[in-house]
């Protein structure tokens, strides 16, 4: 039996691909140092703009604080619920960027487990506030 991970809807697509997984280090550090931050709790986001970038989609970093989850198990479960939450709406996401980001961090920030639908409604909510801080 084969798992089939390229799931659309019409024309969009719902896929996650190693590419657009942030793994290069030097890179990490530059999205924490030149990068914009917005934050609602409990989800902190980092956004750095390359004008070379090319790609559809931004490469993506997501972290969950070991001081808040001792345990393996509990930080990867939130890891899946925020790279479900925003793999299922990136496309909503990007549109509603006036400048395409082309690298993010998720930082989770709280001790406590967040639902899928609430970790969509955060996502939303702090590009939202990151649009009205660069309009500001």
């Amino acid at each position: 039996m084969t798992l089939n991970t390229s799931h659309t809807n019409g024309n969009r697509s719902f896929t996650f691909p190693k590419k657009e997984k942030i793994t290069s280090k030097t890179l990490i550090d530059r999205l924490f140092k030149e990068g914009s931050s917005a934050h609602k709790y409990p989800v902190r986001m980092l956004f750095l703009t390359e004008p070379s970038y090319q790609e559809e989609f931004p490469q993506i970093l997501i972290s969950v604080s070991k001081r808040h989850f001792k345990h393996a198990v509990d930080r990867n479960h939130v890891k899946r619920i925020i790279r479900e939450a925003y793999r299922l709406q990136k496309q909503e996401l990007m549109e509603q960027f006036p400048v395409k980001p082309s690298y993010i961090a998720i930082l989770y920030t709280s001790n406590e487990k967040i639902s899928l639908e609430e970790m969509k409604k955060k996502l939303s909510l702090i590009i939202k506030k990151s649009i009205s801080n660069t309009t500001d």
